[in-house]
């Protein structure tokens, strides 16, 4: 059953035009395909539970598997109930029993007899609710939570994006993304699904109009996510399935697009019964077991990651998915698999990836692989480069991806340089440029949490009081993760009011055992404070005066400096490895990075106020003019000495000129620049007093230009200012 009712004729037509306009290059010969599976195809594994309360089992294991039986136990009786799955071939197992066999509720596991091997007892792979790392999975019954987003999945609610969006279909497109990215067991003090929707509320009365949920993939206990073992169970840690369907449920109320993030590269690093269970995997990489995309017997795990991702669509209402580092499957193959499965099952959901390939040749398989060749795992095709200036998954059927380059070029404004990008105001001109189907951000929670778990505004600050000046140029990674950690103290110390109260005499000690300088006082730390924020709202503003997708991660949006730690409870021998990230990333690491939990005195609570002020106003205006969203940048200017630029974007409807200015240079009504041809009128300075500003460096005047004489205006140093075209 399809979740949208459409003219299917229309659709039809309307996606063949798409497929024409968006990815001419690529013909390969697929089946899923020209003949996608149908939807039960993909969901009755494992457990399901129909309608009617009965069960049906369904089992992928491996192909010289001589019989599955299923256990099933109640939990309110101690026998246990052994009932043998009818071999359907080629690894699959099936057995369908009524409600009075089993329920759900019920515990149960397969158990694996295969030639000359010992009997295997594995929970399911496909469990849809499981307690921890219990061997006994749980029948889950997805019919049971009532939704009330009817208005919302039939696509009667223009807030709803969908990447077919237009005549056929008035929703909102992928470009108009405004990204609220979440970690649900750090976002608030509870740390579940339900307590998360406060800050849902809180997001969408700050103009986001989507949330991004990083993985609830289930595993051992706490975690970012990325270690989930459980593809299609919520981590129970967090609440119940149906919790997380009621805050998804929330969310579509409050015209909230949700996209979740799922991990196709890796099981996380306590799974072995996946091992046992099937020929789901092949060898590990970094960060746990592979998946065996490309493998002998490689269709179990493709259809497997398939059928978790429609999970989310189908089973939990999902919008979109966010695929992480995708690289790493080593199988675009499976990639357009997933999108042509999706795309005809739920056909407005979008996919976005965080790919992290500079347009490489991509690997891919089209045809089954050969059984005589010499080496399976070596077997492949290659296809041409993708596009140069545009969306580089376009050819795989992706609708974005992360948008590395642009974050980088970003922070390196910031911070002078940044993971192998100098601060260059010509290399913004060309990361601009190929953004448009891109999700720009200033920090997701990688740059935060896997490097030492500051934020950008930390590392901003860090910078400016020169911290690092005392690392010897042999350093260590570890050594700089030390100083970013004292730079945080430092800065939690002059928010928090503590630094004001400290006598002359404290606070030379303190700046003696932080590595400050001697000249060092409270109001140069304060000044070195304000240089910061301002620079980190030109961060913002810069990520959001471009069209496409954008994103802000959970407290950035009000400017905080809480940590983000990478955190996770492990069941056994990942601690010391984990411990080169400069902290224990266990519950102290959780209790570090829980929005909320630093108590700022009343004058930076201010500043956090003005900040989100900002957001909001940055929201509305991308919300407002379609140029930000599916517009195009047709120029822009750029001023290396004066290190300004600006960028011309354009659509059907409207026009807007952003500057900005990365110098801590000031001009009132004296900076010459050019201007695109008409009117303009000023619709956002980050130099408002709105936002905590001076309110010197605005421009209420009309502006005319005839798209030659450069014309004088106010800009404030580290601010940015958005022009709309009123002609």
């Amino acid at each position: 059953m399809n979740l949208l009712k459409r003219d299917k004729k229309a659709l039809k037509r309307e996606n063949n035009q798409l497929r024409a306009r968006k990815f001419p290059q690529i013909q390969l010969s697929c089946h899923l395909e020209l003949n996608p599976s149908h939807e039960a195809e993909h969901l009755h594994w494992g457990a399901y539970v129909d309608k009617d309360k009965n069960v049906f089992f369904r089992f992928a294991t491996f192909s010289d598997v001589q019989s599955v039986t299923v256990e099933i136990k109640s939990p309110r009786k101690k026998a246990i109930k052994y009932l043998p799955l009818e071999n359907k071939c080629n690894g699959i197992f099936e057995l369908k029993v009524n409600k009075k066999i089993a329920k759900a509720g019920d515990r149960y596991r397969f158990v694996i007899e295969r030639p000359n091997l010992p009997t295997k007892r594995v929970r399911d792979p496909y469990s849809a609710l499981q307690e921890k790392f219990s061997v006994w999975s749980i029948i889950f019954d997805h019919h049971k939570y009532k939704w009330h987003d009817s208005k919302w999945q039939n696509g009667k609610n223009p807030a709803k994006i969908s990447r077919l969006a237009g005549p056929l279909r008035k929703m909102a497109p992928v470009g108009s993304l405004r990204i609220f990215e979440v970690n649900i067991p750090s976002l608030t003090e509870k740390g579940t699904y339900l307590s998360a929707k406060t800050k849902f509320k809180q997001a969408a009365s700050l103009g986001f109009n989507a949330v991004q949920i990083m993985p609830v993939e289930n595993c051992f206990s706490f975690n970012w996510g990325y270690d989930g073992v459980d593809k299609f169970a919520p981590n129970n840690t967090y609440g119940t399935p149906d919790d997380l369907k009621s805050l998804i449920d929330y969310a579509h109320s409050l015209n909230l697009n949700v996209i979740m993030d799922i991990v196709p590269n890796h099981f996380g690093p306590d799974m072995v019964d996946v091992n046992n269970a099937g020929p789901y995997t092949d060898g590990c990489n970094e960060f746990g077991l592979k998946f065996n995309y490309e493998g002998e017997n490689y269709e179990h795990a493709r259809r497997f990651i398939v059928n978790a991702a429609l999970n989310w669509l189908v089973n939990y209402h999902c919008d979109g998915l966010r695929f992480d580092l995708t690289k790493y499957m080593h199988s675009d193959y499976t990639m357009k698999m997933i999108a042509a499965e999706l795309h005809y099952h739920v056909n407005d959901a979008f996919l976005i990836a965080e790919d992290a390939r500079d347009n490489d040749d991509r690997v891919t398989t089209p045809f089954p692989i050969d059984e005589k060749a010499e080496n399976l795992r070596n077997h492949r095709y290659f296809i041409s480069k993708i596009m140069a200036n545009d969306c580089s998954l376009d050819a795989l059927n992706f609708d974005s991806e992360w948008d590395f380059p642009y974050h980088k070029q970003i922070a390196a404004l910031m911070l002078d340089y940044w993971n192998g990008y100098p601060k260059s105001i010509t290399s913004l001109d060309r990361v601009i440029k190929n953004s448009k189907h891109r999700v720009k951000y200033p920090m997701s929670h990688d740059e935060i949490g896997n490097i030492d778990g500051t934020r950008l505004i930390t590392k901003i600050f860090a910078k400016q009081i020169d911290i690092y000046k005392n690392i010897p140029k042999n350093y260590k990674h570890k050594r700089e993760q030390e100083f970013a950690h004292v730079s945080h103290l430092i800065l939690k110390k002059l928010m928090t009011g503590e630094l004001e109260k400290m006598t002359d005499t404290e606070f030379a000690e303190f700046a003696k055992q932080n590595y400050l300088s001697l000249k060092t006082t409270v109001a140069s730390l304060k000044q070195a404070y304000r240089k910061s924020l301002k620079m980190y709202r030109l961060a913002l503003s810069t990520v959001f005066s471009s069209p496409g997708p954008k994103m802000v991660f959970q407290g950035d949006e009000w400017g905080e400096m809480t940590y983000f730690k990478f955190f996770r409870e492990f069941s056994s021998g990942y601690e010391k490895y984990l411990e080169t990230k400069g902290y224990k990333p266990g519950i102290d690491a959780l209790r570090d990075s829980k929005i909320g939990s630093i108590r700022y005195c009343d004058k930076y609570v201010r500043d956090l106020y003005n900040t989100g002020k900002l957001m909001k106003d940055l929201n509305k205006i991308n919300a407002k003019f379609e140029a930000l969203q599916d517009g195009e940048v047709v120029n822009t200017v750029s001023h290396p000495i004066s290190w300004v630029h600006a960028t011309d974007c354009k659509s059907c409807a409207d026009e807007i000129y952003t500057i900005k200015n990365f110098s801590n240079v000031s001009y009132l009504k004296n900076y010459m620049i050019p201007f695109p041809e008409g009117k303009w009128k000023e619709v956002l300075n980050t130099d408002n007093e709105r936002y905590g500003g001076e309110g010197l460096f605005l421009n209420a005047e009309k502006l005319v230009s005839d798209g030659k004489t450069p014309l004088k205006i106010s800009l404030p140093q580290y601010g940015a200012i958005f022009f709309k075209k009123i002609d």
